[in-house]
């Protein structure tokens, strides 16, 4: 299940486990550790989706210029570290599932690599939104209950709620994602 996470407390528990984790104080790996992008470790497959949870983090957005950007977190809930490297793959659905408009575009910020992420450790995506093209381009708006999320070279998916207005016209590009980088995305 896909996820919104919206308190404040999870940004300080993943300051407070860098700071712990820089400091050298114990082993724990919390659920908001880092993904390393790095060679892939001999015991790391690639990520299977049912060994991922994925969210969008409702407080980690900032807009600029007619565009939201959104941090698209992906936490490894397997019991071994597992890699993913490029886009995933991201639509806005009705909430009985009916995909509306076009899937989500790439957007080349940033190269693609090989993040490698620990059991219980997250890495993350950025999921841009263009309000722009829904309110001005004549694309009939509607309002999105559910984002449907593709890992990068998955065949399957995670479904959870997040409302957005979404277009409901083919070419009408409104959804954007980045490649998955290492680490969570924690507002500065």
């Amino acid at each position: 299940m896909l996820n919104i996470k919206g308190f404040p407390g999870g940004r300080r528990a993943a300051a407070a486990a860098a700071a712990a984790l820089a400091l050298g104080v114990g082993a724990v790996v919390w659920a908001t550790s880092p993904a390393s992008a790095a060679v892939r470790p001999a015991d790391a497959a690639s990520c299977a989706t049912s060994a991922l949870s994925v969210w969008v983090d409702a407080n980690q957005s900032s807009g600029a210029a007619g565009t939201i950007e959104y941090a698209l977190e992906f936490t490894n809930i397997g019991s071994k570290p597992c890699t993913l490297i490029g886009y995933p793959g991201v639509t806005a659905t009705s909430a009985a599932g009916k995909q509306l408009g076009d899937a989500a575009g790439w957007n080349p910020v940033y190269p693609a690599r090989l993040v490698t992420i620990p059991a219980g450790g997250t890495a993350h995506a950025d999921l841009f939104w263009s309000d722009g093209e829904v309110f001005t381009s004549g694309c009939k708006p509607a309002t999105a209950s559910l984002v449907k999320v593709y890992p990068p070279n998955s065949r399957t998916s995670k479904l959870g709620f997040f409302d957005l207005q979404a277009c409901t016209l083919a070419k009408h590009p409104y959804l954007f994602v980045s490649v998955i980088r290492s680490g969570p995305k924690i507002d500065a």
